[in-house]
């Protein structure tokens, strides 16, 4: 499957008035502003190869997850 493809099965976005929630209580969009590699975790759940196959959901978010474990 092509790469544009797989994006198209992930479509989830995070809505507009949770962000605006978000920066109303804490000043900010995000919680963290930077991330120390040496010191964050990323734990991915579920995302073994006979799961992913069959859920078009979890094809969709490969990318993103493979961009934050290069990173770190």
């Amino acid at each position: 499957m092509s790469p544009a493809a797989e994006e198209k099965l992930h479509a989830w976005r995070i809505e507009a008035r949770e962000y605006a929630r978000h920066e109303a209580r804490r000043g900010r969009r995000f919680a963290f502003t930077r991330l120390v590699p040496a010191r964050t975790a990323l734990v991915v759940i579920d995302m073994v190869p006979f799961f992913v196959a069959d859920n078009p959901y979890c094809r969709g978010i490969v990318p993103n997850i493979s961009r934050l474990a290069q990173t770190l």
